[in-house]
């Protein structure tokens, strides 16, 4: 008994962290698979039960049985999404949507059955289905309307009081006593009073944290009693009831797979292998199957041998499922496969797509300034700023773009002061800039699939994401260390489908410095770029250079090279390596600095690391930003050699990682950019190459 109370518990919950009014906004082509799903398995699976079995089996129990394996439970579907961190993926989206929909109709085929059963009991009672469908009326026309009403409330400043906790809690106890009084499932009335709470923060939130300690606690205790049930050996197998069930699961199995592959196919035009993995998450079996299961054994509508197909099939179905999904499917493969898309990459005249993600109201202020000296140029920027919130008592993770949808959606997520702030941004440029606000709700283990598909989307060339650490603006001192924001930036970092820029922000406390005392209102900002070389230093340049353009930006380049390092002087007859492909790149890119009068260029020799945290030191007491490329940690050069054996932080590089050491002492901001990460090409360059730089060739 506890450990049905157990499964109650949970079935509840996840009625709390469903969605109804998603229901809304689906489309046709979603629905239409999600009623295929379910009914077009149910009549075939009915149809081979009716030609495999007796004529005396009756009308009721091959129903039953075709229903139980016909159904599609979302919560199994969430369970199997989340443990494979595909919820917020192209794949789990539209997982959770197709399911959602199912789940509809499969509540609606529980009913059925459970009127049906009722109808077919020799001692008849119209009292029975007068209780099942008065209790479908209460929950949908009285508890649902009055619970948002509360919710409305309480979103409006009333204190949320543990009565409304104690008088939900009652209602799910009063349901789970109707369904033991009356022989009913404990699916169906525990999750319907689920459904009717508003889903997330105030009421739901609340109530999920209250109710999934005992779930998880009980939920084990649940599974185990159900598989106790089966016993392998001393079960009799008979044809006339082993056939029927094995032929009905295979009939029903296979067409509920062909119909969400095909209608995948044909609506969407995607990759078989993606249309492959949804047809199989589809067929998923779990928790609320077995507990179906279990309820029709104990009713004894349907067999030993019957409950012995279904419970096999469950294990089978809970262990190769998640198996066959991550075979199948890999949503960071079409970030992978993505153009190239870096800022040395761009066209310097054409709109630079910037995706900016905020995570705390901290980042915003950070990320505007840096937007701000990186519009001056004569090419427009357009910024979307990706507003993360971690998914909270709900199942379906939330993507919302505030210029088309309601002001009310964004007052729900708190995003209202995030939005304010970027839109009065986007007016003071006057046009240079364009911002598009986005919230993205989900766990923040799967994160970073928003960020890459919202870059892919925008054709994105920069990434900007905020670093783990804040600081206390007074004195400097760490404010907050974020862990899971950290897993979140390596992640990025691994997976993005352009390039990436962390921003570690030091200096919100440091005024803007006046030009002259004559202009008050003309400010600068003293912006440093650090050059070793490589590919994430070039990208860093790029990134520089364009802030440049700005006449507020006084920007300086610091060119560290080793001693007689050929790439140093940047003169006509220097030695260089024509088989060394980024040195020749990074001679070009130094060549193109030194011609621009408006940059401070200068060359230090930086014998070991020693010798680098000296000139770093020097540089960050007289800049604002530091901006530097994060660098392969493999790529061991003399100017940095022993740093990455210290290192903290390697997603800011050894370089990035010396400038935020304790050692340095300095309020100044960084920015390490990484370039799109690219398979290495050939690093044979044309000999007319070098000769058209005037570079002798070995």
């Amino acid at each position: 008994m506890i450990a049905v109370i157990g499964f109650q518990f949970f079935m509840f919950s996840s009625g709390v962290k469903s969605d109804v009014n998603m229901l809304k906004s689906l489309g046709r082509k979603v629905w239409s698979i999600g009623f295929l799903s379910v009914f077009l398995p149910l009549l075939l699976g009915f149809g081979a039960l009716k030609m495999t079995t007796g004529r005396e089996t009756l009308f009721f129990v091959n129903f039953a049985a075709a229903t139980s394996y016909s159904i599609t439970s979302f919560p199994v579907i969430v369970t199997l999404l989340t443990d494979l961190k595909l919820l917020n993926s192209e794949l789990g989206r539209l997982g959770l949507s197709t399911a959602q929909v199912s789940d509809v109709f499969s509540l609606f085929l529980i009913f059925f059955l459970s009127v049906l059963k009722v109808i077919s009991q020799e001692t008849y009672s119209k009292e029975n289905i007068f209780i099942i469908v008065g209790f479908i009326v209460f929950v949908a026309g009285i508890l649902k309307p009055a619970l948002h009403s509360l919710v409305k409330k309480l979103r409006n400043g009333m204190p949320m009081k543990d009565i409304y906790i104690y008088l939900i809690m009652s209602l799910f106890l009063g349901s789970v006593f109707l369904s033991h009084s009356y022989g009913q499932s404990a699916i169906f009335a525990p999750y319907i009073i689920g459904l009717a709470v508003p889903s997330g923060p105030p009421l739901g939130s609340a109530l999920v944290e209250k109710f999934e300690v005992v779930s998880g606690l009980f939920l084990p205790l649940f599974v185990t009693t159900c598989g106790m049930r089966l016993d392998l050996l001393e079960t009799k197998y008979t044809a006339e009831i082993s056939i029927p069930a094995a032929v009905s699961i295979v009939v029903i199995t296979l067409s509920k797979f062909l119909v969400c592959f095909v209608s995948h196919s044909y609506f969407w035009e995607l990759p078989k292998s993606n249309a492959a993995a949804f047809a199989v998450v589809m067929c998923s079996r779990g928790v609320v199957e077995l507990a179906f299961y279990t309820f029709l054994s104990d009713q004894q509508i349907v067999k030993d041998e019957s409950f012995v197909f279904m419970l096999l099939m469950v294990v089978l179905f809970s262990g190769l499922i998640p198996f066959f999904v991550t075979c199948l499917y890999n949503p960071t493969k079409s970030y992978a496969e993505h153009h190239i898309r870096s800022l040395t990459h761009s066209d310097s005249d054409s709109e630079l797509q910037i995706i900016s993600c905020i995570h705390a109201p901290g980042d915003v202020t950070a990320v505007i300034r840096l937007l701000d000296a990186s519009c001056g140029g004569d090419s427009p920027i357009a910024v979307t700023v990706l507003h993360h919130m971690k998914l909270v008592a709900q199942s379906t993770p939330i993507f919302i773009s505030h210029r088309k949808e309601r002001l009310i959606l964004c007052e729900y997520i708190y995003s209202v002061n995030v939005i304010n702030l970027f839109n009065e941004f986007e007016q003071n440029t006057r046009g240079s800039v364009s911002v598009n606000a986005v919230t993205a709700v989900s766990p923040p283990t799967s994160m970073h699939g928003d960020i890459c598909s919202v870059a892919v989307d925008k054709l994105a060339s920069l990434i900007i994401i905020p670093f783990h650490i804040r600081w206390w603006k007074q004195d400097g001192t760490i404010e907050s260390e974020d862990h899971a924001l950290r897993e979140l930036n390596c992640r990025v970092l691994e997976s993005a489908p352009c390039s990436v820029a962390i921003l570690v922000d030091r200096c919100n406390n440091i005024p803007r410095k006046p030009v002259s005392k004559d202009d008050e209102l003309s400010l600068t900002y003293d912006v440093a770029m650090i050059f070793l070389g490589g590919n994430d230093d070039r990208e860093a340049l790029t990134f520089a250079l364009r802030m440049a353009e700005d006449t507020r930006v006084r920007l300086s380049v610091v060119h560290l090279i080793a001693p007689y390092n050929g790439v140093s002087g940047g003169n006509e007859g220097v030695n260089i390596n024509c088989q060394d492909f980024e040195s020749t790149h990074d001679y070009m890119a130094m060549r193109d600095v030194k011609e621009r009068e408006y940059i401070a260029y200068s060359e230090m020799i930086a014998e070991d690391a020693a010798a680098t945290a000296s000139i770093v030191r020097s540089i960050m007491d007289e800049h604002e930003l530091i901006v530097i490329g994060r660098r392969n940690m493999e790529d061991d050069v003399p100017q940095t050699a022993g740093l990455k054996e210290w290192c903290e932080h390697p997603e800011l590089g050894v370089l990035g990682d010396l400038i935020l050491s304790n050692e340095t002492e300095s309020t100044s901001s960084l920015l390490v950019i990484q370039k799109q990460q690219q398979k290495k090409c050939s690093k044979l360059i044309p000999t007319c190459t070098c000769l058209q730089m005037g570079l002798k060739v070995h």
